[in-house]
């Protein structure tokens, strides 16, 4: 009778070892949150990520195109909807962690991923800005 407790416990610990193992292998997306650092074209009502910046100021207009730092939450208020070429890189959904990796960070063993949007980051008028949580 023990024998058999003995094996369903063992059965059951690899098991979830085996589950385990696999969860590294479901990857996750992070969600850009509000107060990601974005530029707003108000013009055509489009916004793109700061990694995304310098491959947008290199595309070749036959307009002029002003742009002005905000952040997420006012491009979704405003109904803005993301530079198909900066959306294309994953700025605005980056790969988070595995899950797997998401159990071991919640049991506090990893730190959470930093993502470009909790990044200190240069204004127009060259002050550091830190962004808030």
């Amino acid at each position: 009778m023990i024998q058999r407790a003995v094996r369903a416990v063992l059965a059951c610990v690899g098991l979830l070892g085996f589950l385990f193992f696999l969860g590294f292998g479901v990857g996750s997306n992070e969600t850009m949150p509000g107060y990601a650092p974005l530029y707003l074209d108000d013009a055509s009502k489009t916004y793109v990520a700061l990694p995304c910046l310098e491959e947008w100021q290199s595309r070749q207009t036959g307009a002029l195109t002003m742009m002005r730092l905000s952040d997420a939450a006012e491009a979704r208020e405003r109904g803005y909807d993301p530079d198909e070429e900066c959306r294309d890189t994953g700025a605005f959904a980056p790969d988070g962690r595995s899950l797997s990796g998401m159990v071991l960070m919640n049991l506090g063993l990893f730190e959470p991923m930093t993502q470009w949007w909790d990044m200190p980051y240069r204004d127009e008028t060259g002050q550091v800005v830190y962004p808030r949580p």
